[in-house]
């Protein structure tokens, strides 16, 4: 019988993560020869429907579940995933809970998981059940980012901003790219209860609307 491992890629956005995982499955697949099934979460179409993508270009195909992965969900990844050697999820720090359960009931199977999510949300705090997932993995990929504002190459935290300035206090899950988010290191990161008035003065935060 096959060893179960649970692989944990996390960083900050625009760190490459939904890349790393895309790389190591393609790898897998063709030079392991194992069978790959990936999931991501439905609410997160930025790029595609059926496909985990990546910025710089790669693509994987995958099925999109409820990022509250009820009951029904979780069924069906264990009936699709039956005859699967590798299981991957795109985005895990948005899934609920039950991503853990989920990611330990498969590694008892003997599956190779991997999962790639945002280290911490844009307050500087632990972003879903990321935690969780850090605890049970028998491997940690931590990726960084450059600084949108300094330049330095080990940016960790990821900085929601308002029209070029940081965000105040928000809702947590808030989907968006380039507009809505950037990568910041200790230094320049500004969590959202520093944040001056003089920041945000005369701004709303106009992309609420896309809340999920």
């Amino acid at each position: 019988m096959n060893r179960g491992f649970i692989t944990v890629i996390i960083g900050p956005m625009f760190s490459e993560k939904s890349g790393e995982l895309i790389r190591r499955c393609q790898k897998l697949m063709k030079y392991g020869r194992k069978h790959v099934k990936a999931y991501k979460p439905a609410e997160d179409d930025r790029f595609s429907t059926d496909e985990i993508v990546s910025r710089i270009g790669y693509r994987l195909t995958a099925a999109s579940v409820p990022r509250e992965l009820p009951s029904s969900s979780v069924e069906q990844i264990l009936r699709e995933t039956k005859d699967a050697d590798v299981v991957a999820f795109d985005e895990a720090s948005f899934f609920g809970k039950p991503i853990i359960a989920l990611t330990e009931e498969l590694a008892y199977q003997g599956k190779h998981i991997i999962v790639d999510g945002l280290n911490m949300d844009y307050r500087g705090k632990e972003f879903g059940y990321i935690g969780g997932l850090l605890a049970i993995a028998d491997e940690i990929v931590k990726l960084t980012s450059f600084c949108a504002v300094c330049g330095d190459a080990n940016a960790t935290f990821t900085q929601r901003i308002v029209n070029g300035k940081p965000a105040r206090l928000g809702p947590v899950f808030l989907i968006g790219d380039t507009e809505s988010y950037e990568p910041r290191c200790r230094c320049c990161f500004v969590p959202p209860h520093k944040v001056s008035e003089e920041d945000v003065e005369g701004l709303t935060d106009t992309n609420t609307a896309s809340q999920a």
